[in-house]
């Protein structure tokens, strides 16, 4: 099972102390991964100098910020190089930010990219950018972001899985959360919980369409609480399946009466959750309204670092 054995940090330079540097040190001396300290300059390109008529002035000017970017980055990465870190600095110029970190990554093909969110404490809730939603959906490696609250010394780690997969989400994503999720666990020396959050939702929508239940004298029947007993039934044991293939065992295995966006906050806080592994699907025009509507309401109130991980062929070209 392939490492970490690389990671790009999306850099931010007046801020020594960012979350996503000090947990990318924490991972890379565990994990023994090389790492590269990404700054990316959206104010200026290397053609800005051409409306004045000086393309020299403008290389010149670019060159110069370049200069005062990597210094800045020398300092950033000394705590990596006294940890014994194999670190590099990379500064990029142009715009839209989402872009340009996506052609690095593109470039480079790392396997992790961490990049900080934040948390505003008065609505208790992240503040993801437009940029994070465009990683989130596009960035083909597993994208970590994090949070200000430290981790634990004992790392938590745990993987938010869907066994009944719906049609829109395969199978292998499950397997693939659990084995990104066992790989961050195996470093640090910790063992990985799952989680499901099972909910009859579904199903009552098929009945109260008219898909299950049925008319009886012109009356619509409700979903049989049997069929409901018998789908929940079904789910933990797909769960169970799914844990005894990676060698879970059943204490380390959580199903969870509710919605997902409900559940899995909760469950993260009860737990003390340090990062939580979550699938995103990007195939088509209904996945981009699902990431912007319950995943946003889900990423954006869980008290964890997420870890984003999608099958390879599921990023945008």
């Amino acid at each position: 099972m392939e490492s970490f054995e690389s990671i790009v940090v999306i850099t931010d330079p007046t801020e020594p102390d960012s979350p996503a540097l000090l947990k990318a040190r924490r991972l890379a001396r565990r994990l023994h991964s090389k790492v590269e300290l990404l700054l990316c300059d959206i104010t200026r390109t290397v053609t800005e100098g051409a409306v004045a008529g000086s393309r020299t002035f403008a290389d010149a000017e670019i060159e110069s910020a370049r200069a005062s970017y990597q210094t800045r980055l020398q300092v950033l990465s000394a705590p990596f190089i006294a940890d014994r870190i194999d670190v590099t600095t990379r500064v990029e110029f142009g715009k839209p930010l989402s872009t340009v970190i996506l052609d690095r990554v593109k470039s480079v093909r790392p396997s992790l990219v961490i990049k900080d969110t934040h948390h505003h404490s008065l609505l208790r809730r992240t503040l993801l950018t437009n940029t994070d939603w465009h990683l989130i959906r596009d960035c083909q490696a597993p994208l970590l972001l994090v949070k200000a609250q430290p981790w634990g010394e004992e790392l938590r780690i745990s993987a938010a899985v869907d066994p009944g997969h719906p049609a829109d989400q395969p199978a292998a994503l499950d397997h693939a959360l659990v084995d990104s999720a066992e790989r961050l666990a195996r470093g640090f020396g910790t063992a990985t919980q799952i989680v499901h959050c099972w909910s009859p939702i579904n199903l009552i929508a098929m009945g109260a369409m008219g898909g299950l239940g049925g008319v009886i004298d012109g009356v619509q029947m409700g979903v049989p609480p049997e069929l409901i007993d018998a789908e929940r039934k079904l789910d933990a044991e797909r769960l169970e399946h799914l844990a005894r293939v990676h060698g879970i065992p059943r204490d380390r295995v959580h199903l969870r009466a509710g919605t997902a966006v409900d559940e899995l906050p909760a469950y993260a806080a009860q737990t003390r959750v340090d990062v939580l592994a979550m699938g995103a699907l990007a195939r088509s025009g209904i996945d981009r309204v699902f990431i912007g509507h319950t995943a946003e309401r889900l990423l954006e109130t869980l008290p964890c670092d997420v870890l984003v991980i999608k099958l390879p062929n599921q990023a945008q070209p």
